[in-house]
């Protein structure tokens, strides 16, 4: 979690540095957020895979291209097409997130305490959310980028090395019968017939695609609007990782089943609100407050996310469904290409004033259409 935040601030740095481009900085941030768009393969492999050897394997693999990142910027030869590779290789890796990790954590807990349980797994996240930009700006300042490609291997082999203690994690279930392509259809239906389900997966692809871009524009609008330097820079990134904590952790303690959807909606509201704030701020005060109440929002969004998805789903097809939700927020992740082109037409701070204005207008479509999110009817059981 810390070098997911470190290196998205840390190369949007580089990348504008060496670029001058807020557009190229979009493009790149928006190829390590794309694979996420195969999210719902990966909750179909999941299905096959034991969850302990998917998650190792995959973070032993990111070790070792962290690695070679760090050779090529160490001895100079380092250039932006390879930055950019090592963002698709990261997307890759945080396209299993949900349908593994998190599917994972969602197991040992049990449907009594999933709430409780995603909420302070997200709250841990916001920590590393917290950590990760401060740690990156003041390493790209210190040593530059070569420093936080071996702080990125060094941190995905230790996390290799836990995962492959691990002594729990269903076996692939046998007898599922079909194929991956089958398990996704039979995804997308389960998803299409219940409405919360459905309503959650709107409200993300709505946020992911006119809320979240903000954070490519925060470099951008860091160095050229407020002036800040990478510190400071990094401050601004970490400040929604502090909200997200707060407001993870209000939600573990007064969260109840009834009010699920209602969480939802208002913690994507003030995601939006947050973002239209920060677009309009020229005063480096205003804009960390405004970041912190955005990350309020997010804590409260992602919790309500991941667990309105795993206990409307039945128990046999939780992963899958997870990866229906990671491809919905890889759909929404196209909304970084359409901030970089405002930002490219308009400049940064009015690209996200317009996009946050339109996420408002489509989050009430979204309350709208599937009101059984604001209902405050209590989640189905899994089956």
């Amino acid at each position: 979690g810390i070098m997911r935040w470190l290196d998205m601030l840390v190369v949007g740095i580089w990348v504008f540095d060496v670029t001058g481009s807020a557009l190229t900085v979009a493009v790149v941030t928006l190829l390590r957020l794309l694979p996420m768009l195969a999210g719902v393969f990966a909750g179909a492999l999941a299905e096959r895979i034991a969850l302990k050897r998917f998650l190792s394997t995959a973070l032993a693999v990111m070790a070792a291209g962290y690695a070679v990142l760090a050779l090529l910027a160490a001895t100079g030869a380092i250039q932006v097409w390879h930055v950019a590779l090592g963002s698709v290789l990261a997307g890759l890796y945080w396209a299993t997130e949900m349908s593994v990790r998190r599917t994972l954590a969602g197991e040992v807990a049990g449907a009594s305490r999933m709430a409780a349980a995603m909420a302070l797994d997200w709250a841990t996240f916001s920590i590393t959310r917290t950590i990760g930009p401060l740690v990156g700006g003041s390493v790209y300042a210190a040593v530059g980028l070569a420093g936080s490609y071996v702080l990125g291997a060094a941190l995905f082999a230790a996390s290799a090395a836990l995962a492959a203690t691990l002594s729990v994690g269903r076996t692939p279930r046998a007898g599922r019968g079909g194929n991956v392509i089958v398990t996704i259809v039979e995804g997308s239906r389960t998803a299409r017939a219940v409405p919360v389900i459905m309503g959650t997966l709107a409200v993300s692809v709505v946020l992911n695609f006119f809320g979240f871009p903000y954070t490519s524009m925060v470099p951008v609008i860091g160095k050229d609007v407020l002036q800040a330097t990478p510190v400071a820079v990094g401050l601004l990134s970490s400040a929604e990782g502090i909200g997200a904590l707060c407001g993870s952790l209000l939600l573990a303690g007064l969260s109840r089943p009834a009010w699920l959807g209602r969480f939802l909606i208002g913690g994507a509201t003030l995601v939006l609100i947050g973002a239209f704030v920060f677009g309009a701020s020229a005063i480096y005060g205003l804009s960390l407050a405004a970041l912190i109440l955005l990350g309020c929002g997010t804590g409260i969004f992602a919790t309500t996310q991941s667990t309105l998805i795993l206990t409307n789903a039945p128990a046999d097809q939780q992963s899958r469904m997870m990866g229906v939700l990671t491809t919905c927020i890889g759909i929404g992740q196209i909304g970084y290409l359409q901030i970089g082109v405002l930002a490219g037409w308009l400049g940064a701070p009015k690209a996200v004033l317009l996009s946050s204005a339109l996420g408002v207008l489509l989050l009430g479509a979204c309350a709208w259409c599937w009101p059984a999110l604001w209902r405050g009817a209590a989640p189905a059981q899994p089956r």
